[in-house]
């Protein structure tokens, strides 16, 4: 949670990453899927996996995927809503469809998980809500975000905010390397953090690219392009 707040107000020491964000998505979607083939087995095969009734299980199941929904939904709509307020480079258009065809994968799974349960399991309504939810509040993060995803750069970090959220600390950055179409950073955690120059508008990526340099000679990192 330390971190959390810390990355959400950009004063972080360590780098919230963009797999933060994707490891709570990835986590319901895997819980999702696989309860949503147990169901269909014990409801199917009368196979039992539980000493508790089904719907009970997915009762609690739907509890655990809301939770973790307002975890990343709180992380997600504070860094927006903070975002506003900050200088930095709004997101390319190109930029916006790439949230947008992330997130609309995940619809697609949830969508047809709802769709299966409904013809083919009675139970679990609080669980075919929560998915529901999960897109709804999705679509509502990129309708809002289209015209307020940022990269911003400041002396404690390089953020980036759209349907995730990245932040790289300068004080954890060991080089940077200029691709073709990304840059790329190596911590000190031997973690590589990428940032998509598809991301940042034409007139921007120049202004950008030298700021990044200056920073990291400023800084002793190495660049190299």
């Amino acid at each position: 949670m330390k971190y959390m707040i810390i990355a959400i107000l950009f004063l972080n020491v360590n780098p919230f990453s963009l797999s933060m964000i994707t490891a709570y998505s990835r986590i319901a979607l895997f819980t999702s899927i696989g309860t949503s083939i147990l169901c269909f087995l014990s409801f199917n095969y009368h196979i039992d996996f539980t000493l508790y009734q089904v719907s009970k299980w997915l009762d609690v199941v739907a509890v655990f995927l809301l939770f973790i929904l307002i975890i990343r939904g709180l992380i997600r709509w504070l860094a927006v809503f903070r975002i506003k307020t900050t200088t930095g480079l709004l997101l390319s258009k190109k930029g916006w469809i790439k949230s947008f065809t992330y997130e609309a994968v995940l619809w697609v799974f949830n969508l047809l998980i709802v769709l299966f349960m409904v013809l083919y399991i009675e139970v679990g309504f609080l669980f075919k809500v929560v998915l529901l939810l999960y897109v709804i509040e999705s679509l509502f993060h990129l309708l809002i975000g289209k015209n307020n995803y940022k990269i911003v750069i400041t002396d404690n970090a390089i953020t980036l905010v759209n349907h995730a959220l990245l932040v790289i600390s300068w004080n954890d950055i060991v080089t940077i390397t200029l691709r073709h179409n990304d840059l790329q950073f190596k911590l000190k955690n031997k973690k590589v953090r990428l940032i998509d120059l598809d991301l940042i508008n034409e007139k921007d990526k120049q202004s950008f690219e030298a700021k990044i340099k200056e920073n990291a000679f400023q800084r002793n990192i190495y660049f190299s392009s």
